[in-house]
């Protein structure tokens, strides 16, 4: 993940169950768990773009036929 100097760094506050919390702490080191989040969530972005176009790409193919 490319870091836009210009972007604020932003704190949000996640819940998550107590194992699954265990397992992040423990799994993703101190300063690298936001970076992990932070392309968790571009790439479900980008994945939701990717299903829009291909829906209306659908949609414009079955108005051709």
């Amino acid at each position: 993940m490319v870091k836009n100097k210009a972007e604020k760094i932003e704190r949000v506050i996640v819940k998550l169950p107590q194992s699954v919390a265990e397992y992040f702490r423990k799994a993703f080191p101190h300063g690298k768990r936001s970076g992990f989040v932070a392309r968790c969530i571009l790439d479900h972005e980008r994945l939701q773009e990717i299903e829009k176009v291909e829906e209306e790409l659908k949609r414009a193919g079955r108005k051709r036929q």
